[in-house]
């Protein structure tokens, strides 16, 4: 079979190697079809700084089990299924309660391990989630990017009937904002200085989308919910400066929640949190009932994922998929490799 890895930035290679032998307790996939993200971006430019080269990418999937092993229970082989990333130790603190998306000792699949950028490959089945059987393979790909918003939103501490924005109308804003939404926020505004992506954000039917290019974050959020403000900012942008606007716009007793992934630290002024008492809440990817609201909510067309799939490139064109990515940046949702 073939396999991809990237051995040094911007450098990928391709591997001719044996189909993976099973054991008793392990599946072996069949990789239908991979997600580009942005945590793959970065390695690609040689920027994350919790990898080391060389990798195998891909933890966005669509995947049918090709064969399970004698010991597995749950999954037979034509099984449609998508994988869930973080590999975990499953006796830390964190996992004993339930929050294993911080294990003391996490690895991600595709990051710090090899991934899905190959035609078969074996799996524990404990990270893998069934997906209806008639749930078209572009939305089996898109539930671990939409689980990061639906965890995004479950964070919060009370999102029924909340104000939510949503900073960065990227792929993971857009679905954070409608994970939102579908899960019972109030009225959810997204805000963006990419007007097209905004446009996107106003077809998934968000409340307000608002270029904040020519306006403070501070006052699109006064002019849309007056002077109750937000009760929730979410921050799928992660930019500095964005940040501390962030700050500026909260009010007293809201909740922010960070989502993004920060490249670099950001200094602020931490008396805005204690005289207001502003809740900072950090976010981590996801845990298993996020996938499984996730699934629930694509399979059932709950989410507008219309023109969130900007492209498909075959497999064989792999290292295409990421220079097409640094020639677009602004006009790229999701990119995705065909198997």
């Amino acid at each position: 079979m073939k396999q991809i890895r990237i051995v040094s930035p911007f450098t990928f290679q391709v591997e001719d190697v044996p189909v993976p032998e099973i054991s008793d307790t392990k599946v072996l996939l069949k990789i239908e079809r991979i997600g580009v993200c942005a945590s793959d971006m970065q390695i690609y430019h040689g920027k994350h700084k919790f990898m080391s080269f060389p990798v195998i990418l891909g933890h966005e999937a669509s995947a049918v089990v090709d064969k399970a092993g004698g010991k597995v229970s749950g999954f037979t082989p034509g099984d449609r299924v998508t994988i869930e990333p973080q590999v975990y130790c499953g006796h830390c603190y964190p996992c004993e309660s339930g929050r294993f998306n911080v294990c003391e000792n996490l690895s991600v699949i595709g990051v710090h391990r090899d991934g899905c950028s190959c035609e078969y490959m074996e799996i524990d089945p404990k990270y893998l989630h069934k997906v209806p059987a008639t749930m078209p393979v572009e939305l089996v790909t898109l539930v671990e990017p939409f689980a990061v918003g639906v965890g995004a939103v479950r964070r919060a501490a009370k999102l029924e009937g909340a104000n939510v924005v949503v900073v960065g109308a990227g792929t993971i804003g857009n679905f954070t904002a409608q994970a939102a939404k579908a899960l019972g926020a109030g009225k959810v505004m997204v805000t963006d200085i990419n007007q097209q992506k905004l446009d996107y954000a106003a077809e998934c039917g968000l409340d307000a989308c608002v270029n904040t290019r020519d306006k403070s974050l501070k006052e699109a959020i006064a002019d849309v919910y007056g002077k109750r403000r937000a009760d929730i900012i979410i921050d799928c942008a992660a930019v500095s400066v964005g940040f501390k606007s962030i700050l500026e716009a909260a009010r007293q007793r809201s909740e922010i929640i960070i989502t993004g992934n920060y490249k670099e630290p950001v200094e602020f002024n931490v008396p805005l949190l204690q005289r207001q008492e502003i809740s900072m809440i950090g976010h981590m990817m996801y845990i298993r009932e996020d996938f499984r609201i996730a699934i629930e909510l694509l399979a059932g067309g709950k989410i507008v994922t219309s023109k969130t799939i900007t492209k498909v490139f075959p497999f064989d064109e792999y290292g295409k998929a990421f220079e097409y990515a640094d020639a677009n940046p602004d006009s790229i949702m999701k990119l995705m490799i065909q198997l």
